[in-house]
């Protein structure tokens, strides 16, 4: 143990990895054979404590909203970029190509791959699908405040994503490129990259995947298996050929018209549509002790499958029916309790009648009353987000009714379904918004069902509540208030993306007092190598400083009132929260919590989400730097050649370090094999992880190669230390 703390150090001095990476292996290797005991078993209802979404017309969670309230139907042929994206895979073709209508997310071949340690080639052969994935995972977890908190705790990692077409047309695969592609891996590179301890897994039930993924989490935080629940989904059309949607158009369920129209007469089946969602949840009873911002409350759900129905793929009413009540049962609800159910609402002939009866037979069990529930279908607005995130995306549209307390239109229904008798059912659909806060109700909790049944038969059903009233109330801060002057960091992986935080935290208008802002930003953030600290006495002086920072050179920040960075001078601090500043972007341990010892206990706010500093990564671009056309004049030029091919970097220098660059066993034996082929090198795998530099493992393929001292004649092919190929990488 000693020397993995003696080597982690020696990379740390030597600049190969930064100081929160030595940490996390400083941390791993002490925290061997402890063990942490699990917190008591919850039990009851589970608060959704983070958010985030990218969903077409919508870059955030927040801005969905607006898609919604204005009716947008984002259903559309194919973007000219995504079109540009398929032109590797159409070169030589003779037909002209035909592409699917659906409703796009926008720059799906841009991905941060710096932030989340994936090399350049690793991340050009990830599927686009897990790239935006992990993105919108972090930016749910910084809207929880947990992504600086979130390491090495028992969180569970629940994942809704079918095998996508990009890896179908990578000319070739690396053994570092398959945990990329298989759809597995988003949900254990998350467990990987922030040391979660909880299950980590993918479920597939074709279109009810996603709201399954969260019933099992809820299961799994009952069950004590997790203390808290990341869970999520993606669906990207990366190829979007028409070739590439066949399976749904031989199964007979798409429309004629690429749209989904809800409950309309006209409907024929689905339109399609991307997305990614993801939301961290946590046992209500945990989240109010720890103060989490509880964004909505799940009070129960229940699963089941048609069974013997008509046909296989024919959804059943007498299931539908018995799930909700399940479902209700479980919440410990009565449908008269519901003020909004989002349905299924594909928009098909049979399967919105059939939904329908399902509800009004469950409705029937308890009450007689008539159309006093309304219902919507985010897919009017969307298409259907089939296997990834068909069931979050409904989830987050009843996310945002609760939280504003009306429903907004269901998109493209012009004329009701022949088959569905709306006036003797217990369900309306709103046609323009409908406020739910209105008559004697108007003071209890809101609550909402969200359903999702599956082309194979599996029906899930959750039950919601909004958020406690007092966690959603703001207070406006009083001036003068907050009179003490208060340090504020912020942070960014590179100078791009802290330039572009500072601009965003510039033009942000929260809720909360200066001090919940100072708490979040220190308690609710990672905190990366490019620091700032901003000393400031509100959050109005706060925003003030990131807009001159936001429009200033950063060579010049150090000159700036109120700023502290690293390249500034560093005198003997004129006060705790002047030593606090430099501290922190020094690098230094800092004693963050004495800012809030005395006065109200903070809470945590919203902030501005990371800003990612994105490249475009995609297959058939070129990565690393060619080979040398000749034999390489020494040991190290070629070993940098190859080991940039590999990685794919532009300039790899004798002062990296394999680990340094973010190489992992499996790309290791990609080199291994490289060296060996062109080179007759043979290096072991462990020499490749093990060398602090380049340069030391130059020197050892050259001192393998040399003659043994009183040896005849040279070996013809020149050996590392060991002779025999490097350990096989564990699965």
């Amino acid at each position: 143990m000693t020397d993995l703390m003696t080597s982690v150090m020696g990379l740390l001095a030597r600049g190969h990895i930064d100081r929160r990476t030595a940490q996390e292996l400083l941390d791993a290797v002490g925290s061997a054979g402890a063990e942490k005991q699990p917190e008591p078993r919850p039990s009851g209802d589970v608060a959704v404590i983070g958010v985030a979404a990218q969903l077409p017309g919508a870059a955030t969670y927040e801005r969905f909203w607006d898609v919604l309230v204005a009716g947008e139907d984002r259903v559309e042929p194919a973007p000219a970029r995504r079109r540009e994206l398929c032109e590797p895979v159409l070169t030589g073709t003779d037909t002209e190509p035909s592409f699917l209508h659906a409703a796009w997310l926008d720059d799906i071949d841009r991905f941060d791959a710096e932030l989340f340690g994936v090399t350049p080639a690793d991340a050009r052969l990830m599927d686009p699908q897990q790239r935006r994935f992990l993105q919108v995972a972090y930016h749910c977890l910084e809207d929880a405040g947990r992504a600086g908190r979130i390491r090495g705790t028992r969180t569970g990692v629940y994942v809704s994503a079918a095998l996508g077409d990009y890896s179908s047309d990578l000319m070739e695969i690396t053994p570092s490129a398959v945990p990329g592609i298989l759809p597995s891996f988003a949900a254990s590179r998350l467990s990987f990259l922030f040391d979660l301890r909880g299950p980590a897994f993918v479920s597939s039930a074709t279109c009810a995947s996603s709201l399954l993924v969260l019933h099992e989490a809820c299961l799994g935080l009952r069950n004590g298996d997790c203390d808290t629940a990341l869970v999520g989904g993606v669906n990207i059309f990366s190829l979007p050929l028409a070739s590439e949607g066949r399976l749904m158009d031989a199964a007979g369920i798409t429309s004629d018209d690429h749209r989904c129209r809800p409950f309309d007469h006209h409907g024929t089946g689905i339109g399609r549509g991307e997305g990614a969602v993801a939301v961290l949840l946590k046992p209500l009873e945990h989240a109010v002790r720890d103060g989490d911002r509880v964004r909505a409350v799940i009070r129960g759900s229940a699963v089941n499958n048609d069974g013997a129905s008509a046909m296989m793929t024919a959804p059943n009413p007498k299931a539908h029916t018995e799930l909700l009540l399940d479902a209700w049962r479980r919440a410990g609800v009565s449908p008269e309790a519901l003020s909004y159910l989002e349905t299924h609402g594909t928009g098909t002939a049979l399967g919105d009648p059939i939904e329908i009866r399902g509800i009004t037979d469950a409705v029937r069990r308890h009450t007689g009353r008539r159309q006093f529930i309304a219902i919507g279908s985010v897919k009017g607005n969307i298409g259907h987000l089939v296997d990834g995130v068909a069931g979050l995306s409904a989830l987050v549209k009843t996310m945002l009714v609760l939280e504003h307390g009306s429903v907004p239109p269901t998109v493209n229904l012009q004329e009701p379904n022949g088959h569905i008798d709306f006036l003797d059912s217990p369900v309306f659909v709103p046609t323009t918004r409908w406020n739910l806060r209105t008559g004697a109700r108007s003071r209890e909790p809101l609550r909402a069902g969200v359903s999702c049944f599956g082309f194979n038969g599996t029906n899930v059903h959750v039950v919601l509540e909004e958020a406690p009233r007092q966690e959603t109330e703001s207070v406006a801060e009083t001036p003068g208030r907050d009179s003490g002057v208060l340090v504020y960091p912020v942070s960014a992986r590179t100078r791009a993306s802290l330039r572009a935080l500072m601009a965003a935290h510039g033009g942000h208008t929260g809720a909360g007092h200066s001090r919940d802002l100072a708490f979040s930003l220190w308690n609710g953030r990672e905190h990366h190598r490019h620091r700032v600290a901003i000393l400031a006495r509100d959050r109005a002086e706060f925003a003030r400083t990131c807009r001159t920072l936001a429009g200033t050179d950063n060579r010049a920040w150090a000159e700036l009132p109120g700023v502290r960075v690293a390249e500034g001078p560093c005198g003997d601090p004129d006060s705790p929260e002047e030593a606090l500043a430099y501290a922190y972007v020094t690098g230094k341990e800092v004693r963050w919590h004495d800012l809030f010892e005395t006065g109200p206990p903070p809470v945590l706010v919203g902030l501005p989400l990371y800003p990612f500093d994105e490249d475009s990564f995609w297959f058939g671009a070129p990565v690393g730097r060619p080979l040398p056309s000749g034999p390489a004049d020494d040991t190290l030029t070629a070993l940098l050649a190859v080991v940039g091919r590999a990685l794919g970097y532009e300039d790899v220098t004798a002062a990296d370090s394999f680990i340094g660059l973010g190489g992992t066993s499996l790309s290791a034996m990609q080199i291994q094999t490289e060296l060996l082929r062109e080179h007759a090198w043979k290096v072991d795998v462990a020499d490749l992880l093990g060398a602090e530099d380049f340069t030391e493992l130059a020197a050892v393929v050259d001192a393998a190669a040399a003659p043994a001292t009183g040896a005849t004649e040279a070996p013809t092919a020149p050996q590392a230390t060991g002779g025999t190929p490097g350990p096989t990488a564990t699965t």
